[in-house]
């Protein structure tokens, strides 16, 4: 087999993959002597077909079934050789032209396909001193965690008294035009939280209880929630439809059809036992100090992943490199249509994955398949913690089976398992920072990233 390669522009390639005759021809003997030591014809006995009879009935599929395999082969053998670098996947330069394989004149049978390759470049960036901030957990902030764990391990009751903070609100509502119900109006019953409600509608609904019927604007209910997230989460409106929602009335008529409060636990030895686990800590003082640990421990992470973020995004800004985007748009092209900016968004991801893949040859980052298992174990435990034994492997095992799941484990525990290293490498200067200020870092680094994504 003849694997020529002509470079046609940066980074770009014409692919010439030639399967001779000697390359099939063996096999293809071979396999029509297996289909006629297996035939059942009528008029000869098992397996005593001639060899004319089974060439005329079997060849061209058997013929061109081996070779679709090894160019096949040879297509994925090129995909992962280094010496070609290629990115996406070989693509066919013209289907007119493919050659017309005929099992009764054996030749040899060229493709050609256009390449996109890998630019070039070493990793630079990694010598900078990065700062990676530890948040300050103050007393309040313990404070805070024990009263949201009290709240979690709490009870809930429904409740015909006044509705006040930390209530669930569930409302019955009806588009409403002109004072009346509008005709072929929009209805829907969801649940808020009290303490989610803009300041104006805490006021409101401080002096309502369940039972009660008002007129409210669903979409300055919530402080926070956008209108696009009202149209869906509220009014449940499918994003596909035809309604045209700049129609939608601002007026609907709500019922409050119940009220849900929680009563927050005892900050007890019964929690403790509940939520630490069986004589785990004996006493308050030591499960706020159980809490500060935890806590410890959360903020860590939350500090890694920042610094991890601010890490990919320099070396994304410091190494500058082409693509091939001219092959890979229609590449993409010739799969799905893509928007402009969903291309620019494809460019980034690539150009992140390119520098990673040279991250993970210099730091040897591997993923073993115990590391698959546990971490599709954590994943289900942390959605069912009550799963048997029995069907937590089962669940796995079929999890790993599934292409899709198994490359996006492999990818996040590789991922981990690489910053865990480069963090090791590179030189960091600590920074005690606040809650508050911390995440408004987050926020801004978000910010900036969907900016850039929408550029």
């Amino acid at each position: 087999m003849k694997v020529e390669k002509n470079d046609t522009g940066p980074l770009m390639a014409d692919l010439t993959i030639t399967i001779e005759k000697d390359d099939y021809l063996s096999e293809f003997k071979n396999k029509l002597k297996s289909l006629q030591s297996k035939s059942q014809l009528k008029g000869f006995r098992k397996g005593k077909a001639p060899d004319s009879i089974i060439r005329k009935m079997y060849g061209g599929h058997a013929l061109q079934e081996i070779i679709s395999q090894k160019l096949t082969d040879q297509i994925n053998s090129i995909i992962t050789d280094a010496e070609y670098n290629i990115i996406g996947e070989p693509m066919i330069k013209d289907q007119d032209t493919l050659p017309e394989i005929d099992h009764r004149e054996p030749e040899d049978y060229v493709y050609q396909f256009k390449i996109g390759m890998e630019p070039p470049f070493e990793v630079v960036g990694l010598e900078e001193t990065y700062r990676r901030y530890e948040i300050t957990i103050t007393d309040d902030l313990v404070a805070e965690e024990k009263e949201s764990i009290q709240r979690k391990m709490g009870s809930q009751d429904n409740t015909d008294k006044n509705i006040e903070a930390g209530d669930i609100i569930y409302l019955k509502v009806e588009e409403m035009e002109g004072g009346q119900a509008k005709e072929d109006g929009i209805a829907s019953d969801f649940s808020v939280q009290y303490d989610d409600l803009s300041e104006a509608y805490k006021k409101v609904f401080g002096t309502k209880k369940k039972g009660d019927k008002l007129e409210v604007d669903v979409y300055a209910l919530e402080e926070k929630l956008e209108k696009e997230a009202v149209n869906k989460y509220l009014l449940k409106l499918n994003p596909d439809s035809d309604l045209d929602t700049e129609t939608i009335s601002d007026t609907f008529a709500a019922e409050i059809t119940n009220v849900v409060r929680l009563t927050p636990a005892d900050f007890d030895q019964a929690l403790f036992d509940q939520f630490f686990g069986k004589d785990s800590v004996k006493d308050a003082t030591e499960a706020e100090d159980k809490i500060r640990d935890y806590m410890k421990e959360y903020f860590g992470r939350e500090a890694d992943n920042y610094l991890n973020r601010e890490i990919m995004e320099n070396l994304m800004a410091k190494n500058e490199f082409d693509l091939p985007e001219g092959f890979l748009r229609e590449w993409i092209d010739a799969e799905s249509k893509m928007t402009d900016k969903d291309f620019a968004a494809y460019l980034k991801e690539l150009k992140w994955a390119l520098i990673k893949k040279k991250l993970v040859a210099k730091y040897e980052v591997n993923v073993e398949e115990k590391e698959i298992f546990d971490y599709f174990v954590n994943a289900i435990r942390n959605y069912s913690p009550y799963i048997d034994d029995t069907s937590l492997r089962n669940t796995v095992f079929s999890l790993m089976k599934n292409r899709q799941q198994l490359n996006r484990a492999v990818e996040t525990i590789s991922s981990g398992k690489l910053f865990d290293e480069v963090r090791k490498d590179i030189k960091t200067e600590e920074e005690s920072i606040a809650k508050a200020d911390f995440y408004d870092k987050v926020k801004a680094m978000q910010e900036k990233s969907a900016e850039q994504a929408a550029v």
